[in-house]
């Protein structure tokens, strides 16, 4: 990390009909936890639960096609609840749909300055070997733009780190003529090892959250 049991998953009525929210069913033990996202963490969602639902009672935002802006509401709403920490996955559709990296970054810092009851914010890097699902075309320019601001917010913020997805899906690309990690399905969806692996990253984070 960088300095940076199963569960019912419920459409929000409060939320778009795109966005999806699932709550941890056990509700006497461990940290709560928000975690803010796309579709990218909507169809981890039961696989984030099943591996780490025992330690940390889980709030879960997965938004569909969501930009980071379009989920700043989102995190307002869910700001109205105490959490211990807090997970932002954001920026992938910022890239994938030709947005501003920079403003991407000052929306998730927003999102990140509305938890102020949280110990720690882990902020996830974007995958710098996405291909544009309707032109083909390499996305990494934009996304690697996304990282660096990431880095430069997280280096100004005691309470953020970087869970860094991106590094883990680099450390397997495919040897295809488009270089995509072998982590996703589609180059953008992790794969159910991707899953795994980016869940392993989420629990290194949430372990090494201390009191400050």
């Amino acid at each position: 990390m960088l300095r940076r049991r199963r569960v019912p998953t419920v459409t929000a009525a409060a939320l778009l009909a795109a966005s999806v929210l699932a709550t941890s069913g056990c509700v006497d033990s461990g940290e709560r936890v928000a975690v803010l996202g796309d579709s990218i963490t909507a169809l981890d969602a039961e696989a984030l639960e099943e591996a780490l639902g025992e330690d940390y009672r889980f709030t879960i935002s997965g938004n569909f096609g969501y930009t980071a802006a379009e989920v700043t509401p989102v995190a307002q709403e869910l700001s109205e609840r105490s959490f211990g920490q807090v997970i932002i996955n954001l920026g992938t559709n910022d890239v994938l749909q030709g947005g501003s990296p920079s403003v991407a970054v000052e929306e998730i810092q927003r999102q990140a300055a509305m938890f102020d009851d949280a110990r720690c914010v882990h902020v996830v890097t974007v995958n710098e070997h996405m291909v544009d699902q309707s032109t083909g075309d390499d996305t990494g320019a934009a996304a690697r733009l996304l990282n660096d601001a990431l880095e430069e917010l997280a280096a100004g913020d005691d309470r953020i780190d970087l869970v860094d997805w991106n590094a883990a899906a680099s450390e397997s690309l495919s040897d295809s003529e488009v270089v995509t990690s072998t982590l996703t399905s589609d180059s953008v969806h992790p794969t159910a090892e991707g899953n795994r692996v980016l869940n392993e990253l989420y629990q290194q984070a949430l372990a090494e959250c201390g009191p400050f």
